[in-house]
């Protein structure tokens, strides 16, 4: 996010969001005790999307932007698609 420009104090506020939670899991009669989540984001959280872009935008940059070359990339929710045709496969 640093490198998109993004103010330090959203990437800071972004980063808290993601720190110091805790949740269970429930299932049949089954109930876990609380346990850390030190990865990845809530489920249906909106901000996900925004973090994914941030974080894959790379990735989305590594095909030509010309399509005339045989290069596409895709990327859409929490998905990528990379694409490339030629030839054979040196080209």
């Amino acid at each position: 996010m640093r490198h998109a420009g993004i103010p330090l104090e959203y990437i800071n506020w972004y980063s808290n969001r993601l720190s110091k939670r805790k949740t269970t899991l429930h299932f049949d009669n089954y109930r876990s005790d609380l346990f850390n989540v030190s990865n990845g984001v809530d489920q249906g959280c909106p901000l996900s999307v925004i973090g994914f872009l941030f974080y894959n935008s790379p990735v989305l940059r590594v095909a030509n932007t010309n399509p005339k070359r045989g290069e596409l990339s895709l990327g859409f929710i929490d998905d990528i698609a990379l694409a490339a045709r030629g030839k054979d496969y040196e080209e």
